[in-house]
This record gives C-alpha cells, sequence and structure tokens, in this order.
C-alpha cells in the first residue's frame, strides 16, 4: 500500500483563516473570508489514519464570493449561496472524488402543516452530474425559505463531559475544528404559493365532512362483495378495515352536497396485491365517474415491481402509468385526494410525512360541476363496484380517515394569511462543524420561534442530500438487501435498539431514491442515491414563541477505500473525535451479593488487584429505585467505603424490558392496549407516570448517594405508545422523540456528572460508554474451552465498527444460565488456567468484561494471578485500548491473533497470539505493520524479551515466527 496514493495533501497554513473570536460565533462577511483554492496544496501526501494532518478546519470563499467552502485539507464541502444557498460540492481531497451529482435543499421542515424547502436551486437539466456551467443557471425556488446570512465560530459541546477517570490521552472535548451556521428567512408570498406549500387539505376550505372512523357512520352507505361470506368493511369489529378476495369491491359511498372542492382518504395497504381492484377514491357526477388507486399488484396476486404504483381512470380511459416512474414505497400510509381546480380535477397523493404529488390533472374542458357522490375503498376496474371473475385471496387494509372540504374561500384565506404572517418571523439555522484531522462533518438545524405564538415543528429533513451511484445495475427485485449504497457513512444522535451502527440508526438514515433523476440506470428508479435525515416518527414538537428547537444531530464520514479493515479504523476515529468518552475503559467487577460483608469484601479485592469499579449486579438484591431512607443510609456507607480504598461504585437497573401496568407500558396503537408490538414484548412508556418517576428517582441517587456508575439494561428501544393521558407526550406521533428525549437527556447529565454508563444500545452519542461487544448469553453455560473461543470470536466480530472500550464482554465466575461445573470457574483456584485465559482474551484486546460473581479470588495463588494480569494490563494500557487489526479469526483449529496499532505512541503495535489445540505450534505468520506508522525497520520483542530489528517488505509487512505453548497465548511488542 502506498502512502503517497492514499495519503491526503495538507493544505498550506498560509492560506490563513479569518481571524475569528473562538469565544462565541460571530457575524461574518464573505468578502472578507480567505480566497480558497486547490491548487495551494502543499507539502507531502499524508495518510490521516498514520500521519499527523497539520490543516485545520477553516471557512474559505471563491473568488467571486458567491461561494463558501468549508475545509479541514481531508473534506471540503461547498455551498453556492446566490441566488439562494445549495450545497454543490462534498469532495474527498485525498483522490478528488466528488460525492454530489446533484442540488437538493439543506433541509426540509414541517411546521403548523407547512411543508418548506431551506435553501437549494431548481432548474439542474441532468441529475446524474453536475457541470460547473449550470451552476450559474440554476434558480431559486420562490416557495423556499431565502439564505440572509451566516457566522462562524468553533465546535461547541453538545454535552458537559466531566473527566474524572483514564481515558485515551490525546483526546479533546470538544473536537477541535470550525462551526458554521447559514440563517435563513421566509419572504412575501401570494396565498396561492401558501396554499400550494401547505400539506392539510383542510387549510384555506371548509370541513363538510371527516370520519376518523372510530364508528361507523350512518351517513356512509357500503358495498361489501358477495363473492366471499368473510368479505366486510368492520373487520374484526374495526370500521374501515376492509377484508375481501384481491379482486372484489368493498367500499364506502356518501352523497356530496353542493361546493365540495377536495375529498381526500388515508390506506393502510395491508396485505393487499391487487392491481385494478387496488383501494383508492372516486368521484361521481350523472354523466361521469373519475377514480384514482393504487397498484400494489395485480390481478394474479403478485406484488407489483414495475416503476409504474397508480392509476387513474378519467372516465374513458385507464393510464396505469399515472405520475410517470416512480418506485413508491407503499408500506406507509398513503394519502389520495382529487382537489377540484376550475377545469380540472387533480388526482394526488403522498406518504404519510412526505408531500403532495399530482399523478394526473384531469381535464374536463370546462368548468368542473359538483361531484355528487365518492367511493372510498377496492371499487373496481373503473369505480362501479363489480368484482373479478378470479377473486383471488382474502386480503387485509385499513381505511383510516376521509374528509370532504369545500372550496378555497376568503375568509379562510385571511386566517392562512395571519398564520403565514406569523411563520415569516421563524429563523431557520443550518449548521456545520468541520473536525481537524478526520473527515468527518456534523450537522443540525435549529428552529427560532420569533412569533408571537406557539408553533408545532412536526418534522425536519435536517440532511438532503443527492449522492453520485456507482451502482451499474438496477431493479433489485424486491431484495433491499442487495441495493450498493454509496460509500460513504451517515449516523445520528437518534439512534437505538441495536448494537451495530446500520440497524440502530435505521429509523433517521434513509437512503432513498431520487425520483427526479430519470437517467438514472434502473428503470424503475430505485437505486439509493439520495440521503435524508429525519426520524421516522417525526417531531410533533410545540415551540413556545421566543424558544428555539433543535434537530438530531447527523454526522458524515466518507470513505476513502473498500477495506473493511480501512473503513473500520476511520470509523474508530471518528467516535474518539465525535465522543471521546466512549476511551474511558474501567475495570469493573460485578458483584452478585449486596450484604455488607460481601460488598466489604468485594472492594478490598477490588483495591488490591487494581480493580478501578464495583458494580451491584442484577441478581445481587440491590435495588436502586427503592428511596427509603435506610436504603439511602446505606447508599451514601457504600460509596464512602468505597471513595475510602479508591474505588467508585454503582448499580443495575433494568428499565424497558419488563412490565408495569396497563396504565403505564406503552400502548398498542392498533389494539388501544398494551402487548403485541413492543420490541421487548411489553414495556413501560418513559412519558408515563411511571416513567416520569423512575427518572426522577435515578437522578435523586445519582445526585445524592456518590454512585459514579450504571449499568442501565433494557434502556429505551425506540417503542412508541398510543396512550393520550400519559403526561411526557400528548399522543402516538410524539411519543417516540419525546421518550428517546427523556433518556438521552439523563444519560448526557450522567456524562457531566462523570458517572460512567453501560448501556446495551447504541447510545454513544448521547454520553453511553459501552454497549456490549455482541454475544448470547447461553454460550456462557457451555464448557469452559469452548467459552474461550466463543469469547475470541465474539470480540473479532465485534470491533470492526468500534473501538475496544466501547465494548464489554463477560466472564461468568459463577454458574449463570446453567451448564454446571463444566461450565463455571469457582471454585477459582481450580481452574486458574482458565481464568487466566478469560482475561488475557478480554483485557489483552481492550476489552473490559462485566466479570461476574461473589468475589474476585479465593487464594493467594488465585490473587496472584489476577493480580499479575491486571498490572501487565495497566503497564501497556495505552495501547491495548488502542484499534485493533483483525487478523486470523479463532476457530478451535490452528493459532488465532489480533493485533494493536497506535502511530503515536511508543509502543505501536502489540500482537497477541492463542493457541486453543493441545499441542505447542511454531510457526511464521505475515504481520502487517503499516497502521502503525513504521515504514522501514520495526524493532519486535517477545513479550519483555530483547528486541529484534526487522526489515519491512514493500507491503509493509514482516514475516514473525512465533511459538505458542498448548491452550495457551503469547505477545509481541512492535516498537
Amino acid at each position: 500500500m502506498n502512502r503517497n496514493v492514499i495519503g491526503i495533501a495538507r493544505l498550506g497554513l498560509f492560506l490563513g483563516f479569518i481571524n475569528i473570536a473562538f469565544g462565541q460565533q460571530h457575524v461574518a462577511n464573505v468578502n472578507n473570508l480567505s480566497i480558497w483554492s486547490e491548487k495551494q496544496k502543499e507539502g507531502a501526501l499524508v495518510d490521516w489514519l498514520v500521519s499527523e494532518v497539520k490543516d485545520t478546519a477553516a471557512v474559505y470563499r471563491n473568488k467571486e464570493s458567491n461561494e463558501i467552502i468549508l475545509s479541514n485539507g481531508l473534506l471540503s464541502r461547498t455551498f453556492r449561496i446566490t441566488p439562494n444557498s445549495t450545497t454543490i460540492g462534498l469532495k474527498l481531497l485525498g483522490n478528488q472524488q466528488e460525492l454530489i451529482r446533484a442540488v437538493k435543499p439543506e433541509a426540509v421542515v414541517n411546521i403548523d402543516g407547512f411543508t418548506i424547502n431551506i435553501g437549494g436551486l431548481k432548474g439542474q437539466p441532468n441529475l446524474a452530474f453536475l457541470y460547473p456551467d449550470w451552476i450559474d443557471g440554476l434558480e431559486a425556488d420562490p416557495l423556499s425559505f431565502k439564505f440572509s446570512g451566516f457566522k462562524i465560530g468553533k465546535p461547541e459541546k453538545r454535552m458537559e463531559w466531566k473527566r474524572v477517570r483514564h481515558h485515551a490521552p490525546d483526546v479533546q472535548w470538544p473536537p477541535k475544528g470550525v462551526k458554521l451556521q447559514m440563517d435563513y428567512k421566509m419572504d412575501n408570498l401570494l396565498v396561492e404559493d401558501i396554499l400550494a406549500m401547505s400539506q392539510e387539505s383542510r387549510l384555506g376550505r371548509k370541513v363538510m365532512y371527516f370520519d376518523d372512523f372510530s364508528t361507523l357512520s350512518p351517513e356512509l352507505r357500503v358495498r361489501t362483495s358477495p363473492i366471499n361470506e368473510r368479505s366486510s368493511f368492520i373487520n374484526e369489529g374495526k370500521p374501515g378495515e376492509i377484508y375481501t378476495p384481491n379482486n372484489s369491491a368493498v367500499y364506502a359511498e356518501y352523497k356530496l352536497a353542493p361546493g365540495v372542492g377536495l375529498v381526500e382518504t388515508s390506506i393502510d395497504l395491508g396485505t393487499d396485491l391487487s392491481g385494478m381492484w387496488g383501494p383508492g377514491i372516486a368521484l361521481f357526477w350523472k354523466d361521469k365517474t373519475i377514480k384514482f388507486n393504487m397498484r400494489p399488484g395485480n390481478e394474479s396476486g403478485v406484488q407489483n415491481n414495475e416503476a409504474w404504483r397508480f392509476t387513474v381512470y378519467d372516465g374513458e380511459r385507464e393510464n396505469t402509468r399515472a405520475g410517470g416512474k416512480e418506485n413508491v414505497d407503499f408500506s406507509k400510509t398513503w394519502f389520495l385526494r382529487m382537489r377540484i381546480e376550475g377545469n380540472k380535477v387533480n388526482c394526488e397523493a403522498r406518504p404519510k410525512g412526505g408531500v403532495w404529488k399530482t399523478y394526473e390533472a384531469i381535464d374536463f374542458g370546462k368548468e368542473v360541476e359538483d361531484p355528487i357522490a365518492v367511493r372510498i375503498g377496492k371499487l373496481g376496474r373503473h369505480a362501479e363496484g363489480v368484482d373479478h371473475e378470479v377473486p383471488g385471496q382474502l386480503v387485509r387494509l385499513k381505511i383510516n380517515e376521509f374528509g370532504v372540504y369545500g372550496k378555497t374561500n376568503s375568509s379562510e384565506l385571511e386566517k392562512i394569511k395571519a398564520k403565514f404572517k406569523e411563520l415569516q418571523k421563524v429563523v431557520i439555522s443550518v449548521n456545520y462543524e468541520l473536525y481537524d484531522k478526520v473527515p468527518v462533518m456534523s450537522k443540525w438545524v435549529t428552529v427560532h420561534n420569533g412569533s408571537g405564538t406557539p408553533i408545532k415543528v412536526d418534522n425536519i429533513v435536517s440532511e438532503f442530500l443527492g449522492i453520485a451511484d456507482h451502482d451499474p445495475y438496477g431493479g433489485y427485485r424486491g431484495r433491499e438487501d442487495l441495493k450498493v449504497k454509496p460509500n460513504i457513512h451517515f449516523e445520528t444522535d437518534y439512534a437505538f435498539s441495536s448494537g451495530k451502527v446500520t440497524v440502530a440508526n435505521g429509523q433517521s438514515v434513509h437512503w432513498e431514491a431520487d425520483q427526479d433523476y430519470v437517467t438514472q440506470i434502473s428503470w424503475v428508479q430505485d437505486i439509493p442515491n439520495t440521503m435524508k435525515i429525519y426520524p421516522d416518527q417525526g417531531y410533533h414538537y410545540l415551540v413556545d414563541a421566543e424558544e428555539s428547537f433543535e434537530s438530531i444531530r447527523t454526522f458524515i464520514l466518507p470513505y476513502d477505500s473498500y477495506d473493511k479493515e480501512r473503513n473500520g479504523l476511520a470509523l474508530r476515529k471518528m467516535y474518539r473525535t465525535i465522543a471521546p468518552w466512549v476511551t474511558e475503559n474501567p475495570m469493573m467487577f460485578h458483584l452478585t451479593k449486596s450484604g455488607w460483608e460481601e460488598f466489604k469484601t468485594g472492594i478490598d479485592q477490588c483495591a488490591e488487584l487494581g480493580y478501578e469499579m464495583l458494580n451491584f449486579s442484577f441478581g445481587s438484591g440491590f435495588n436502586p429505585e427503592n428511596e427509603s431512607e435506610e436504603n439511602y443510609r446505606q447508599m451514601k456507607k457504600y460509596a464512602e467505603y468505597a471513595d475510602s480504598k479508591g474505588i467508585k461504585i454503582g448499580t443495575y437497573s433494568l428499565l424497558a424490558s419488563r412490565s408495569i401496568s396497563e396504565k403505564d407500558d406503552v400502548i398498542n396503537p392498533k389494539t388501544g392496549k398494551r402487548g403485541g408490538f413492543a420490541i421487548f414484548g411489553n414495556s413501560p412508556c418513559l412519558g408515563s407516570e411511571w416513567g416520569q418517576d423512575y427518572f426522577r428517582k435515578m437522578y435523586r441517587m445519582f445526585s445524592e448517594t456518590g454512585f459514579m456508575t450504571f449499568t442501565h439494561d433494557g434502556n429505551y428501544p425506540g417503542d412508541i405508545c398510543a396512550s393520550e393521558d400519559h403526561p411526557g407526550h400528548t399522543g402516538l406521533e410524539d411519543s417516540q422523540f419525546k421518550q428517546w428525549k427523556m433518556i438521552s437527556d439523563f444519560y448526557k447529565w450522567c456524562k457531566a456528572q462523570g458517572v460512567y454508563l453501560r448501556v446495551p444500545d447504541y447510545y454513544y452519542l448521547s454520553g453511553s460508554n459501552q454497549s456490549g461487544v455482541g454475544y448470547r448469553e447461553n454460550n456462557w453455560s457451555l464448557p469452559r474451552r469452548h467459552q474461550l473461543i466463543h469469547t475470541r470470536q465474539n470480540i473479532f466480530d465485534g470491533t470492526w465498527e468500534s473501538i475496544p472500550s466501547m465494548r464489554w464482554s463477560f466472564i461468568p465466575l459463577t454458574q449463570y444460565h446453567g451448564g454446571g461445573a463444566a461450565a463455571t470457574i469457582e471454585p477459582l483456584n481450580e481452574h486458574l488456567d482458565h481464568y487466566e485465559m478469560m482475561l488475557v482474551s478480554n483485557i489483552g484486546m481492550g476489552i473490559q468484561s462485566a466479570i461476574r460473581g461473589p468475589r474476585l479470588y479465593d487464594t493467594q495463588e488465585t490473587k496472584n494471578m489476577v493480580k499479575g494480569v491486571v498490572d501487565w494490563y495497566k503497564d501497556y494500557r495505552d495501547i491495548l485500548e488502542s484499534d485493533i487489526l483483525h487478523l486470523r479469526r479463532s476457530d478451535g483449529r490452528d493459532l488465532d491473533y489480533m493485533m494493536h496499532v497506535n502511530p503515536q505512541l511508543k509502543e505501536k503495535g502489540f500482537l497477541l497470539v492463542f493457541n486453543p489445540t493441545n499441542k505447542i505450534i511454531r510457526k511464521k505468520i505475515t504481520v502487517p505493520l503499516y497502521y502503525t506508522g513504521i515504514t522501514d525497520v520495526a524493532s519486535i520483542r517477545e513479550q519483555e524479551g530483547k528486541s529484534s530489528p526487522m526489515k519491512l517488505n514493500r507491503n509493509y509487512e514482516i514475516e514473525l515466527e512465533v511459538q505458542v505453548a498448548p491452550n495457551w497465548y503469547n505477545w509481541y511488542v512492535v516498537e
């Protein structure tokens, strides 16, 4: 590997950075910025994962002063700021890779029913690439918020981090770099423009009829199909739920009064896979019928994978390709409406949380007369209510709502004007942070409510990028797992319900197919080439007058390689930069007894052996929710004794993976009761009275007792809640964000107090220190020798995307789920070799285990062994907590080994080799040293022996002869 090829050119410091008073942001003038020029790069190419990057993050302009550039010598983001602001470039400078193919808005906000673009330019003729000479011709969207100015400062703390324990020696908080804040305001608009922006059908119209199907209104005439006795419009007592064969007609009809201007329904497709009989909406006149319906499948009941998903019948012909090619997601709730305007009826649809799109405008050739009736549901080919001769299988779908609205009228329009006048007092700030020495940036949106009344922020798309796609094949035939995504990493602090980063971010990081990108290779336009960041369930947050609201935060890391190890190292360096508390890695003992004498023994042994924390484990009998005076006196007594020995203590608590009561548990939106949908089966709602009281108890406990570590099991996994009685949220729509806010705010508070957090989930960016390395608990009931292989496999597999201190493993000293004497280490002195191998297999790789039992040693011999391993670990702590290179995975057949690397330390590499077999193994292995930073000659020593020089080959490797005793380990230091 050639360091000069993968490296990044350093920008000369003489480029100059505008003189910024870093104590706070200040309003900047673009003409005062230094001019950016890629031609001014100086110095040798360097690899940011190996060598120090001298350049720092700064804000620049182009010669014409119509572009602003963020750059740190590794990554640049370029904004065109006239006639509005939009991202026109996101470039990895080392390999000159441009990631942007098309301009998009900088954000999209949904406030008080208005969906509004923030910035953005229109008119790009081909969305596969962006010619520089096109940019001057792009136009501003008159309906968008307009760029009004910017401020420059330094990165801010997302939370306080009280540093009270050992962490990586070179981390900083907040990260060094630069912050750019770009502000946007709304211009004056015509009422027609305001209506076009609104996603609320009733805006400016009188509500003539509305039905949420809580009951079946007598005003509706229902038709069910005679083709099957199960056919119904009320299924299992739920009005609007249709249960009928695929190709049959089941609908509700409503007789319309004069003056109708719009009819609308919302539909969940469920299991429906019909074509012409797909659900929709139809309008009737005496001599004409028109229909607009979804096409989830065809008359054979086969899923529709074509590029056309909607059908419009205009009274004479069917357009089965309405709206052109569009790869819509029918798994969401969809809204369909027919809007009468002059001579036309506009057939429009949008997904929940999306924006309206006109799929066809039916021209009547004259002023459209008042329709006489409307039907909603499965209507038949021409909405005539006739079944197909082949009915197909029974399907289930749901009509959620149905509304009839009048034509727009002047009195309603005046209300809109008044409402929009207040919206013009809102300022949207789009914030960017670019960090020094890493190609990583952060982005979030702030809504400042300068109006005199509260506003409701329903959702914010806080990042919106048209990214270059590199997949030469389209059409995935429903195989989402086979879609090739651009080589760039996105994640947010809105992450939960998984130990894997991509899964945990699934509810906020959205790769989508750009439906306006008509030249993409895929005929059905389903290539993931657009990134949007937003919470699936939205925010639905009420922002009071003169208050502000922040979106979730996005972190962006473009990869410069497709090598798994290199990309993993890049991700790990990102975490060390944006969440440096994850480098804390205290040695912790999980005590299974909470009696005073057992506790004192545990604390004394920790102090003698060099352990730094003791945590009351599950099953210990300790109850942190007990607020009795006696329990608080006991907790303070325990903490004081531990402090006297230099040990910090804490506790275990179970939160979401339990049930509390019918009143306090999360409520199923389908049944109105608890159960049947929560991730853990049943779970308390954090916004319930019980949930609020639980967090009050936790805040109090850590404020008053001196406890400094918290193992928070079964934490909030993202459950929604349909209760309208819980004090912590108003209903279903805001339940996820409000619960996430409660738990993330608590974790941030803990970080400010110095409390160490072990959380089995991906809350790292909200203050958590550790999550599990990934293991199956029942495997700790296997025979001891099996546990060793599983341990090292778990560590090998679980550290590709995380540094060692971000993960914990497990060492059960006593029986865990079962397995008897063959699975346990107790009595400890009878299994010293296995005990040592378990310790070395974990802390030798920088992984702290949940070492759980009543004691750490039982005899002097056991004590000496544990003390020796702990001292060895602390002697080499910095390198053992450095990143891992994954060299050979444990399989029980031959040597397995991993190596720590850190070019900034004296010990630049640490190779740990294990022999799982019953025979001595002596062999040569290839050891890659590129990421140690050594280029020519390395000094290698076996354990504490004498160092020997070894010359690296052209691939920065050495051939090292190793020898390992049966069922034992050996280690080598690289300097």
